[in-house]
């Protein structure tokens, strides 16, 4: 007799459709490359109620790759949630690196902050609780000024 049951998708973030090759590479490629610090914050996010909010571990170790392949320095992060992505950039930029991080929502990025700040990375992140758009915007007109003045400067 044929299992009739429907199997419920637990990787619907991930990029694979198979389950099983998702969690395959997850158990033999991701986690054990996952830093201590990110998997503590991975264990506290999935007992949030919007846990599906977080950065898959997979897509993370992906920014990780990518950042370090453009020797980032200075980063935006638009929406922190409990930190999990904010705290693998942190990881990874060089120890002078800045990450701006927005989110309007204070209590979730709580959550992460002590293991942010037993990571040894809090020095690095500026978190803004506001809307986006207007510190975009004013970062924006910063680097407009900066770039005036370097015009001045060069024209002496």
């Amino acid at each position: 007799m044929e299992d009739k049951t429907k199997k419920v998708s637990t990787s619907s973030k991930g990029l694979l459709q198979s389950e099983e090759l998702y969690e395959y590479l997850l158990e033999t490629s991701v986690y054990p490359r996952e830093p201590k610090p990110l998997k503590e914050l991975r264990a506290v996010t999935a007992t949030h109620p919007r846990a599906m909010m977080g950065t898959s571990p997979d897509s993370g170790q992906l920014m990780a790759m990518l950042l370090t392949l453009v020797n980032a320095k200075r980063t935006i992060e638009i929406g922190v949630f409990t930190g999990y992505s904010l705290l693998l950039t942190a990881l990874t930029i060089p120890d002078d690196g800045k990450i701006t991080a927005i989110d309007l929502n204070w209590d979730t990025y709580e959550i992460g902050l002590p293991i942010i700040k037993k990571a040894g990375v809090e020095h690095k992140i500026n978190f803004i609780q506001s809307e986006a758009l207007p510190v975009l915007d004013k970062l924006l007109e910063t680097v407009r000024i900066n770039h005036l003045r370097l015009l001045v400067l060069d024209r002496g």
